[in-house]
């Protein structure tokens, strides 16, 4: 139960069902949810712990803020774990893994190219087919704390992931290949250009906010 309310709410965050700075209100979330306040309470300080939360003593809890430092200390530590997982992945990729690319891959291709949200949860996909291939618990709780950040903020400025129905035929190929050095090449690439888009979408919002 408690596992159960705190993934709601963790993935109600990262869709953006609550926006960033948005009050979190104990009681009213026991109610959307059928719950008792107590594993409210517990997911709420668990989320914080993941940044997804901020509890402001005697205040209550809101939504984390998208705040541009943190984005940036966000993607160094995106990068380095990255990488890790793609060397690991290219080593204890299994068949099953593969075939679960290739069907994601006929997903993509029937997307709607203005669908952003599909094609955000697609991508996401993608990273958490590569980070199953990878076998290594430790390493995928951590990448996970740090690509939900990513995928609530590309739901909040609805940014549209490119570049994935090129990636994954090139990545199962480095994996069937087992090549450590392609695959470390291909995820930082594909990692890399999405904080490009990214960093030039948000440096477009902070501009129009300031012609406010």
């Amino acid at each position: 139960m408690r596992k159960d309310v705190c993934n709601e709410l963790r993935e109600r965050i990262i869709n953006v069902h609550y926006k960033p700075g948005e009050a979190l209100n104990e009681k009213k979330l026991a109610e959307e949810l059928g719950v008792s306040r107590t594993p409210i309470r517990e997911a709420l300080i668990r989320l914080s712990e993941e940044n997804m939360v901020t509890i402001i003593p005697r205040s209550g809890a809101r939504v984390s803020d998208i705040n541009l430092n943190d984005i940036q200390n966000l993607i160094g530590l995106r990068l380095i774990l990255e990488r890790g997982v793609a060397r690991l992945a290219a080593l204890n990729v299994s068949e099953k893994d593969i075939k679960r690319l290739e069907k994601l891959l006929d997903k993509t291709k029937r997307v709607k190219g203005h669908d952003y949200s599909k094609l955000i949860d697609c991508d996401r996909e993608f990273h958490q087919i590569i980070v199953d291939a990878a076998r290594n618990p430790l390493l995928e709780k951590h990448l996970s704390i740090v690509r939900n950040q990513f995928t609530r903020i590309e739901k909040f400025i609805h940014n549209k992931p490119e570049g994935i129905q090129k990636d994954i035929p090139k990545v199962i190929q480095a994996l069937r290949q087992k090549n450590i050095d392609k695959m470390e090449q291909l995820m930082v690439g594909h990692v890399e250009l999405f904080v490009a888009k990214l960093s030039k979408k948000l440096f477009q919002m902070s501009m129009g906010k300031n012609t406010d």
